[in-house]
């Protein structure tokens, strides 16, 4: 299936998905509403019911109506304008709410009618909350009082009660999340298939040169009539493609590490700064052909670490390699180390072309080279950095790094100690 079809599928399903969640997400809005309004009339005619037996039992003789006033979502203020106790309305609200299967904590007050001093409170966790009303004895005449009633966690009581539009939206946004997981994998593997591709395509071009100087070297080799000085020229020829065959093998194997995410580990204390002084000398012919330099500024007290010496030398070894490969007139690296509480620090810094910006963040994703125009010209295979990072995190270490465009890069890798 062509990249073009994914991407067709994939915008068909998403605007599908997308529309399922607007229309859910609109008629769930609607359902919460109507549920509050129901909600409101229920609790509003309760509390009107509540007021009215509270004025019969004053003996409240004009046949009038209380109020009930909203003053915000969840609370209410009724104006009985009579005498009343605690213990009655306690009484009434929890008959009341009962009857209307309204059972849900809140809050009631009694305040005075005429300045809205407030008398007495209770908290009830619902309707059938039989514990009894605090301060009984307390009384302040008969003065005519009025009630206030707040419902607690309205918006969760609302929510339990909307059942199978609660189930509903649950397994919409389960459906989307796993949805959006299976795209963003499609999408990973899709670029993975193809700078996979990118890397074969490289590899292949890589292989052909020695493999072809090997065979035309060892052709002429069979040649008896050759001189000695020819003989070894086209000996050292074989050699040289054989070592570029071999560094070839070990960044196969490299990814082969990579992919399985494991490997053999053989930790041991080593002295890090003589495996930089190893690897640096071991590049000297490279850097000196160059007209370069590799400085060192090794001012780390304690430079032992537990780590696996192959391992360590290989990712140490591919960050100077890279600082090299892309520095173009002026190759100069400089090698540092210093302690950190817990660890030490190396740093391995070039005045080399630097990382774009825009590409900052995929510099240790498997397989990503800068491009450079023609793909063969563009250097490396995508694999070194991944690699440095695999292995620093295997010695929990981490690995940072500062780059800016034609300005050169520092990298930073700490280890424990």
């Amino acid at each position: 299936m062509s990249g073009k079809t994914i991407r067709l599928i994939i915008a068909i399903m998403l605007l599908t998905l997308g529309a399922l969640f607007v229309t859910q997400g609109y008629w769930f809005n609607k359902s919460f509403r109507l549920e509050e309004r129901q909600f409101d009339e229920k609790l509003n005619v309760a509390l009107r019911n509540v007021a009215d037996r509270l004025l019969k039992q004053d003996n409240d003789s004009l046949s009038r109506i209380a109020p009930v006033v909203k003053l915000s979502s969840n609370e209410f203020y009724v104006r009985t304008e009579c005498y009343f106790n605690i213990k009655s309305l306690d009484s009434i609200l929890k008959n009341e709410f009962s009857i209307r299967d309204i059972d849900i904590n809140y809050d009631y007050l009694i305040l005075k009618s005429v300045s809205n001093e407030i008398i007495l409170g209770n908290t009830l966790s619902s309707a059938f909350d039989t514990s009894e009303a605090a301060c009984l004895e307390r009384t302040d005449g008969r003065e005519n009082v009025d009630f206030k009633v707040r419902v607690n966690n309205k918006t969760t009581y609302l929510l339990g009660a909307m059942g199978i539009w609660m189930y509903s939206s649950i397994t919409l946004l389960l459906v989307l999340a796993v949805f959006t997981f299976i795209v963003i994998s499609i999408i990973k593997g899709k670029k993975l298939a193809l700078l996979k591709k990118d890397f074969v395509n490289n590899m292949t071009h890589e292989l052909k040169t020695p493999i072809a100087n090997i065979s035309v070297a060892s052709e002429a080799l069979r040649n008896k009539e050759m001189n000695e000085v020819k003989r070894k020229q086209y000996a050292d020829i074989i050699y040289k493609e054989n070592e570029k065959l071999h560094g070839l093998v070990d960044k196969v194997m490299q990814i082969s590490s990579l992919e399985k995410e494991e490997d053999t580990f053989s930790f041991e204390e080593l002295n890090i700064h003589e495996i930089i002084s190893t690897i640096t000398s071991s590049f000297g012919p490279v850097v000196l052909s160059k007209n370069g330099i590799i400085n060192h500024d090794l001012k780390a007290n304690n430079f032992k670490v537990i780590g696996d010496k192959t391992h360590l030398s290989n990712a140490i070894s591919n960050l100077i390699d890279n600082a090299i490969k892309y520095s173009n007139n002026v190759l100069e690296i400089v090698v540092k180390s210093k302690n950190r509480k817990d660890g030490i620090l190396l740093e391995i810094t070039d005045k080399g072309i630097g990382v774009a910006k825009e590409n900052q963040h995929k510099i240790f994703d498997r397989f990503f080279r800068e491009e450079s125009g023609d793909l063969h010209n563009t250097k490396g295979y995508g694999l070194g950095l991944s690699y440095v990072k695999f292995i620093v995190e295997k010695h929990n270490g981490a690995i940072t790094f500062n780059s800016a465009k034609d300005l050169g890069s520092t990298f930073s890798i700490f280890l424990p100690q």
